[in-house]
């Protein structure tokens, strides 16, 4: 009796673990370096949430694939352990020509746009980015993200005087309150998010945006296949109406 209840375990055990392997055939290491930047991601110990989460949680329901969630200290070492097979997916990518020569992109999941943000007590001067770059005003912003044309050349001379580097969101706008920036550049939803609690009254939206442009996952070359990218390009479709509906557009208040 005691072999048949041993062997019955051993069974049981067996047929939960090769359930388990069926339903997760692979796992992705998703990179990421904001802790907090709500409302797309936060991280408080150990547990991880926000609306990225919700869509990666709603994309990979069901696949055969399971999901692992690996921080970095800046965008810029992310993206240098993607090229290197180290991490797997990116989320919120814009695709540009020097990425899509190490990652693939898959289709378009959300709208970003990138906004300027300034201290209230600054005059909003209104225009275009590259007149405000021309004037020299200086700008907080994260190393290794995509701000539009207008900023690439900026970008490009790291130690441009004119740029702030700072990786966390929070950082960058605790700047701006202290005015030791004229502007943040941010993601409109999640500037929207930090203007509105108390720590960042002092802190406006200027009227002006960077950049609009679909974000896609992106994918590393060295760790994924075109198979996968067909894969998770064919999750997208079928979720896409739940997508939408969780990335609804959120408008931004601007105070004369």
């Amino acid at each position: 009796m005691k072999c048949s209840r041993s062997l019955l375990l051993s069974l049981l055990i067996t047929f939960l673990a090769f359930e388990t392997l069926a339903k997760c055939s692979k796992t992705l290491r998703v990179g990421m370096n904001e802790t907090l930047w709500p409302p797309y991601i936060s991280r408080k110990e150990g547990n991880v949430s926000g609306l990225e989460i919700n869509a990666l949680n709603t994309l990979f329901r069901d696949s055969p694939y399971c999901l692992k969630y690996v921080f970095y200290p800046t965008s810029a070492r992310m993206l240098a352990e993607l090229k290197a097979g180290k991490v797997d997916l990116l989320v919120a990518a814009t695709k540009t020509a020097t990425r899509a020569k190490f990652a693939y992109f898959t289709t378009p999941y959300r709208q970003e746009v990138m906004a300027l943000f300034q201290h209230k007590d600054k005059p909003k001067i209104g225009g275009e980015v590259e007149s405000l770059i021309l004037a020299g005003n200086t700008f907080a912003l994260n190393a290794g993200s995509y701000y539009g044309i207008a900023f690439e050349k900026l970008i490009q001379d790291f130690y441009n005087d004119q740029l702030v580097h700072l990786p966390n969101a929070a950082r960058r706008f605790k700047m701006l309150s202290k005015q030791r920036v004229d502007y943040v550049v941010e993601d409109k939803l999640a500037g929207e998010h930090f203007i509105q609690t108390k720590e960042y009254t002092d802190v406006i939206y200027s009227g002006i945006d960077a950049n609009k442009t679909p974000v896609s996952y992106m994918l590393s070359k060295v760790s994924l296949t075109i198979v996968d990218l067909e894969n998770i390009n064919q999750l997208i479709e079928l979720h896409q109406s739940e997508l939408s509906n969780l990335f609804s557009f959120h408008h931004v208040s601007d105070p004369n």
